[in-house]
């Protein structure tokens, strides 16, 4: 055999070696990149009877019903809607306004770049964008959002950023949808998403979108309007978008079939022993 040959078949092999190096080296799972939280862009802004309403963060408005500073929590705070998510002081007797861009004179404000609303504990997937995800500690809790690198794709098995290729499934809210309440989310069926709209104005706004989870291991039926858990095998099984309860997966029939059962009011399900537990 020629040199020139045998140093042709070398690079090649070279060449075919470096390629599945490159392609092992690119992980399967990666955990996704946390989000800085936002400085509190607006130190509180008080009612003090010259406005109407006053910005308390970036995102957010109180509607001021009295200016005595001892009575303030009786101001009603307003979270700005998503077709408007930016609060700015405003110089006219309104005072605070919601805005579809951010107050030019806090540059801070211009870093938020997500109002998601937390509706239980765990993570969740986010209803515009399958590279966004968001982690809740509980309903009303402030998420921690986490951004997934190019080529991947928050998935709900793995609770980060999964290899993925191809188009995000677009979420389309719709102002009618008399069947059904909620909708499914197309990029993940373990979730469903509830499309709020305000029907005051013609024709009517979508003004923010609930993202709720059914759990590992469920699924969100849209045509019963209900979550279904797949039993892995026989045994208890933890409810993850809801602590206090669990499943009883069975035989029945020569199928596996579950059974929905909840704790004490003061208890938890330990996915651990397989038992109530007193809840922390």
């Amino acid at each position: 055999m020629k040199l020139s040959t045998v140093l042709s078949i070398i690079v090649s092999f070279a060449a075919v070696l470096a390629s599945c190096s490159a392609a092992a080296a690119q992980q399967e799972v990666v955990q996704g990149l946390l989000r800085a939280n936002p400085p509190v862009a607006y130190p509180e802004k008080a009612c003090d009877g010259t406005r109407s309403a006053a910005c308390t963060t970036c995102n957010q408005l109180k509607v001021c019903v009295t200016a005595d500073a001892a009575m303030d929590p009786m101001n009603i705070r307003q979270d700005c809607p998503a077709a408007l998510p930016y609060c700015s002081m405003s110089a006219t007797v309104s005072g605070a306004v919601c805005q579809k861009t951010p107050d030019t004179g806090v540059a801070d404000c211009a870093t938020v770049s997500t109002n998601f609303k937390c509706t239980g504990v765990g993570f969740f997937a986010n209803p515009n964008s399958c590279q966004l995800y968001h982690y809740c500690t509980g309903p009303g809790a402030v998420a921690e959002n986490y951004d997934c690198p190019d080529g991947y794709k928050f998935s709900s098995k793995v609770n980060a950023c999964a290899i993925s290729v191809g188009a995000c499934p677009a979420l389309t809210c719709k102002v009618d949808n008399p069947d059904y309440v909620y909708m499914a989310l197309p990029s993940d069926s373990q979730y469903y998403v509830y499309c709020s709209y305000d029907k005051t104005v013609t024709p009517a706004k979508l003004v923010d979108t609930f993202v709720f989870s059914c759990g590992q291991g469920s699924t969100y039926n849209p045509a019963t309007g209900r979550c279904v858990f797949t039993c892995p095998k026989d045994g208890l099984y933890a409810n993850s978008a809801n602590l206090k309860q669990y499943y009883q997966c069975y035989l029945s029939g020569g199928r596996l079939i579950y059974k929905d059962l909840a704790c004490a009011a003061d208890q938890m399900f330990d996915a651990v022993t397989k038992r109530c537990v007193k809840a922390v």
